[in-house]
């Protein structure tokens, strides 16, 4: 049985190597400085991290920021909205394809309106056929793909932002 919570502080560090284990790969852009921005929003209260449990291990978590705390470039498409933003979304390799990620996306999905957001956004490198799909299962739908070399060089270096709506 997959149990789902929110992480601990103190599960942080190991969470943060979890995602350098499992996230790494041509379709995600993980730069050291960034994710220790997101450890540090989740640190300061500003983001969250929901977390899947088997037994005692964990298999993978998603992190998510606050409305307050959406990052700028996002703004356009919320319509200048608050809005809850997926940072990652990462499942443990030995457990892929078992819905692990679609499940996460939607316990954040049960969440945001607490979070006082007016919808959801995430985004993946377009041609991350996986991602994409676990997204549209979720219910998320396209907004934009656009060329972004600042943070992709693999591929098409293209990134697709989707949204799911929360009214």
């Amino acid at each position: 049985m997959i149990n789902y919570r929110l992480a601990l502080k103190s599960e942080l560090p190991e969470l943060k190597a979890f995602l350098f284990d499992h996230g790494q790969n041509p379709w995600n852009h993980l730069p050291a400085e960034g994710v220790d921005h997101e450890f540090n929003l989740v640190a300061q209260q500003k983001a969250s991290i929901l977390v899947a449990i088997k037994g005692q291990q964990q298999i993978g978590f998603g992190i998510f920021y606050h409305a307050d705390t959406l990052p700028s470039q996002y703004l356009q498409y919320s319509n200048q909205q608050p809005a809850i933003y997926i940072a990652e979304v990462v499942v443990h390799r030995e457990f892929a394809g078992q819905g692990i990620g679609h499940r996460l996306l939607s316990l954040i999905i049960d969440q945001a309106p607490d979070l006082g957001g007016s919808m959801l956004l995430i985004d993946r490198h377009e041609e991350n056929l996986a991602s994409a799909g676990m997204m549209r299962k979720a219910g998320f739908t396209e907004l934009r793909t656009f060329v972004d070399l600042q943070r992709r060089d693999y591929g098409s270096r293209k990134t697709t932002v989707m949204g799911y709506p929360l009214s």
